[in-house]
């Protein structure tokens, strides 16, 4: 506990600070106190009950200051007056016969108490059940009296099965059944009052520990099974009515049986509780690492969930076989009692901590519903630890050997952690059905232990991923991106600030389309999201990644280079303007984007403040044009087509063309050659002047087949691959040829597309696959070059691309410009093709 606070005090402040380590000061002189005068004065106790009550308390007071440190110093005076009240009760009484003779007295009481809280309760935290009381003359101390109450049954149920042991003993032997009912009258009317105070009060993790309790003991001092069956049948039929009775019942009933629709709603607490225990896998995170803060009321009704997430399967494990061994040694020290009363109390006791600590583990990993009680000596509460802390020292009490206590022999002993085996021969019928309940309550934490190993290693992977997980938004806040540079180091992304602090900034607004955004609260787009992995720095690497977590060492992303010129995109961007479009520059030889530009964009530093305008605005600024928008591009097919004409020897270009200029109507609207094309005219000065009347009779020539397959080839029915993450649908197949040879068909096409595709005219018949990302950052920070993805394009040969490119090359410029027929919308589209220098081009 001391190393747990240590590493504690070390990450909250940077040093060891006396704030984090007062409580476990006072936590281990009052546990060295305990062991000092208990081994002076009640020589021969049970050597398991103290180190197992170190352990929990100091784990109590470690997570309380971890989670709630503002009760801290309450609960370490609950926890000095709890040792005081162990010490008091296992040292000093030299009997117990008071507790046997006033149990009418002591029950009555207990349940005045708790039928006060009708009229007096309050609940400390301002809302939920009333089920306290305050304290007077002691200013906000209140008192549960349920917890109380679940004691003072025990002594009641102890007491009143030792007085009518003889009866019920001789009633068996007449009628095992219905002989020991007339026992049972004055039994049931005290338990049935207080069942219905617990209901009236909605306290149901209270009126469940009393059933299981009345019917443990009562099996116990009877040894009637059919006790059992019916009291399984009257609980399930109790539940059956609370569920339709009480909304709160119903809600955890729910929550239980399916949480996830209302993970975020109703079953938020349950949800989070799982998450917990997936986060902490088989290690923990570490005292103060992990999240379980995001489980409400962690402190009190989820501290179990809180140990397996900071302290993993092993911490959780460890605190199962703990109450395990517990539940063992009070089952022992209840066996070894030769009075019946004593046996029954210890038995109740050890029952009652069992059944408690089942509950509440089982609510945690959704073995059971969630009841709402505490666990032992760890969950904050004074009532709680001021109870339990009475039981444990009865226990104490009762371990130490008097002329009422049985030493183990060879004949009557239970397994203990010598493993040595037991020998049932000779064993009362008492001493069994001891050993009985002892093995159910075993089994009960076994099922615990099953479903931690379940949500902590089998569903941890499903858990961990879920969106609505906490921790995935806590991890995401921690990464330090990699930065997104341009062909020439010019940073196009990065992120900056302190490690809880982190932003992400882009110094060149514009490039939005391109670069894309990282968005903590709407994702990542662009090449953000393309090379998210990268960027955030995730690991191949299991046992690295794997050991980075452990050590909580923080996640530093890697670079990535972009073949944009950022001098370029700056200038394209300047040159849209307020337009609408896009502007796309690459390299014909090396497939290089080296410009993409779309208008209207959007500011990445400007996101969160302004997603929902852009994602509703009509011009969809969020849309990168140059490889989303898809456009018909009109007679901007026509150097495509006309050269694939030349490469298969259907034209060439000194043939002639009659009614060349012809105009052409379509939808009500007229198209013609640019300007009047000299006479004769060839299919050279049909590529020069832009003509679509030709353009018609060559399509309705090679018809819809060979125009799907020209299409084909310039790579009009390919999405090219890049890594912006950006969905674009694939063109459809031709329908009217006639319209399709002047573009005006089904035909849409994106300009990354058209680029390509007149890449490969401009470069001798061949363009490499478009390259937007040129290089990333290995784990060890040296730079690697990323390959592109996709096949070169190679539409036509080499000599036929050489002569279109010359056609259409004058004044020192090769250029190709269009517009489009307005489409349904009425709007038409303008295109612009160029190649750059007109000489040995180099850019597209």
């Amino acid at each position: 506990m001391w190393a747990n606070a240590i590493a504690f005090s070390l990450l909250e402040t940077g040093e060891i600070a006396w704030q984090h380590l007062w409580a476990p000061a006072v936590w281990l002189v009052t546990v060295s106190a305990a062991y000092l005068l208990l081994n002076r004065y009640k020589p021969g106790h049970d050597p398991f009950l103290l180190p197992i009550l170190a352990l929990f308390t100091g784990w109590g007071m470690v997570l309380l200051d971890r989670l709630a440190a503002n009760f801290l110093g309450r609960q370490v005076v609950w926890l000095v007056l709890g040792t005081a009240v162990i010490l008091i009760i296992a040292i000093f009484p030299r009997h117990l016969r008071p507790l046997r003779r006033y149990r009418y007295t002591l029950l009555i009481i207990g349940l005045l108490l708790l039928a006060a809280t009708l009229i007096l309760g309050v609940n400390p935290s301002g809302y939920g059940a009333a089920l306290w009381l305050p304290v007077p003359l002691l200013g906000r101390v209140f008192f549960q009296p349920s917890e109380l109450l679940k004691l003072l049954l025990v002594i009641f149920l102890a007491s009143y099965f030792d007085e009518r042991e003889a009866a019920i003993q001789h009633s068996q032997q007449q009628d095992r059944f219905w002989g020991t009912l007339q026992y049972l009258g004055p039994l049931l009317l005290m338990w049935g009052l207080s069942m219905i105070l617990l209901i009236w009060q909605r306290d149901l993790g209270a009126a469940t520990l009393f059933f299981v309790l009345f019917l443990a003991l009562l099996y116990l001092a009877t040894g009637v099974k059919r006790y059992v069956g019916i009291g399984l049948v009257l609980l399930l039929a109790a539940g059956i009515f609370a569920y339709f009775a009480f909304d709160v019942v119903a809600l955890r009933v729910d929550a239980w049986w399916n949480p996830w629709p209302e993970a975020a709603d109703r079953a938020f607490q349950i949800v989070q509780s799982l998450y917990a225990l997936a986060a902490g896998g088989i290690l923990g995170q570490g005292l103060g690492q992990g999240f379980p803060q995001y489980i409400p009321v962690v402190h009190s009704d989820f501290a179990f969930a809180a140990i397996a997430e900071e302290w993993g399967l092993i911490g959780s494990l460890t605190a199962v076989v703990c109450f395990m061994i517990l539940a063992q040694r009070g089952m022992r020290i209840g066996l070894m009692q030769i009075r019946p009363f004593r046996r029954y109390l210890a038995a109740g006791i050890t029952i009652l901590f069992a059944a408690q600590s089942i509950l509440i583990m089982g609510g945690v990993t959704r073995l059971l519903p969630l009841t709402g009680v505490t666990l032992p000596f760890v969950s904050y509460g004074g009532s709680s630890m001021l109870v339990s802390s009475i039981m444990i020292g009865l226990l104490f009490y009762l371990s130490a050997p008097t002329a009422d206590y049985r030493p183990p022999t060879t004949d009557h002993r239970l397994p203990t952690t010598d493993h040595r085996l037991p020998t049932t021969n000779h064993r009362s019928a008492a001493d069994k059905r001891i050993l009985q309940e002892t093995a159910v309550i075993l089994i009960g934490f076994t099922a615990v232990a099953v479903m931690l190993i379940f949500w902590s290693i089998v569903r941890a992977p499903a858990l961990l991923a879920r969106e609505d997980n906490p921790r995935l938004v806590e991890a995401e806040l921690r990464i330090r991106r990699g930065a997104i540079l341009d062909r020439n180091g010019v940073i196009l992304a990065e992120t900056s600030g302190a490690e809880n602090d982190l932003t992400r900034r882009y110094p060149i607004p514009n490039s939005g389309p391109a670069v894309g955004y990282y968005s903590f609260r709407h994702g990542t787009a662009g090449v953000e999201a393309g090379y998210d992995a990268i960027l955030r720095g995730d690991s191949d690497n299991f046992l690295t990644e794997y050991v980075r977590r452990a050590l909580h060492q923080p996640q530093i992303g890697r670079d990535v280079q972009m073949s944009l010129d950022a001098a370029w995109q700056e200038t394209a961007d300047s040159l849209l303007a307020d337009h609408a479009g896009a502007i796309l520059v690459m390299d014909l030889q090396t497939g290089e984007i080296l410009t993409m530009a779309s208008h209207p964009g959007y500011d990445p530093n400007l996101l969160d403040e302004q997603f929902e305008t852009l994602s509703e605005a009509e011009s969809a600024p969020l849309l990168n044009r140059a490889v989303q928008g898809q456009y018909q591009p009109g007679l901007l097919l026509q150097p495509f087509l006309m050269a694939a004409a030349l490469d298969n020897g259907l034209i060439t270009l000194d043939e002639t063309v009659s009614d060349a200029n012809r105009p052409i109507t379509v939808d009500g609207q007229t198209v013609q050659c640019a300007s009047p094309p000299p006479e004769p005219t060839t299919w050279a000065d049909v590529l020069r002047y832009r003509c679509p009347a030709p353009m018609q009779a060559l399509a309705n020539q090679l018809g819809a087949a060979g125009l799907d397959q020209i299409f084909t080839d310039f790579g009009f029915y390919i999405i090219p691959d890049l890594p912006l993450a950006a969905e674009t649908a694939v063109p459809d197949p031709v329908d009217d040829p006639l319209l399709a040879g002047i573009g005006q068909d089904n035909l849409f096409l994106t300009p990354i597309q058209l680029a390509l595709a007149w890449a490969a005219l401009g470069n001798d018949g061949q363009a490499p696959p478009p390259w937007l990302v040129t290089a990333v950052q290995d784990p060890d920070g040296n730079w690697q070059p990323e390959i592109p993805a996709g096949q070169p394009l190679t539409p036509i040969s080499g000599f036929v691309a050489r002569d279109v490119v010359e056609v259409l090359g004058e004044d020192g410029r090769t250029e190709y410009n269009t517009l489009v027929l307005s489409g349904p919308e009425g709007r038409a589209n303008a295109w612009y093709l160029g190649l750059a220098p007109a000489t040995n081009p180099r850019y597209a």
